[in-house]
């Protein structure tokens, strides 16, 4: 083999070896895809929610946020409706939190004092 020969096989292995890692780096850093949803359920309360990811509970709210005292939901589409909107904030980078005013707004619950 000459020496030419014995070059160009190198730089063809680093070449392989250079796309290999840039190949495998791009798929090792792209970030996993989670599925998050809302599923209302029953209480004694009245309705609830779970908010999942990838089908493991990470927020179960048996009833009402930002209300005082244990009520909850009085049906099973208001509890789905306030765990959508959990879903849609945390799916935008905000807090899971919610207020008596976006309760209020859903036409969940009534706060007196908002006007």
């Amino acid at each position: 083999m000459t020496i030419k020969r014995t070059y160009s096989l190198i730089a063809i292995a680093a070449l392989l070896i250079c796309f290999a890692v840039i190949f495998f780096n791009r798929h090792s850093s792209q970030e996993k895809q989670v599925f998050i949803y809302a599923e209302p359920f029953h209480t004694e309360y009245g309705w609830g929610y779970n908010i999942l990811a990838d089908g493991k509970v990470h927020i179960k709210q048996q009833y009402m946020p930002a209300v005082p005292g244990k009520r909850g939901f009085k049906s099973e589409a208001d509890a789905l409706m306030v765990g959508k909107l959990v879903v849609k904030k945390i799916t935008s980078n905000q807090q899971p939190t919610i207020t008596m005013r976006e309760l209020d707004s859903l036409g969940v619950y009534r706060d007196s004092t908002a006007h």
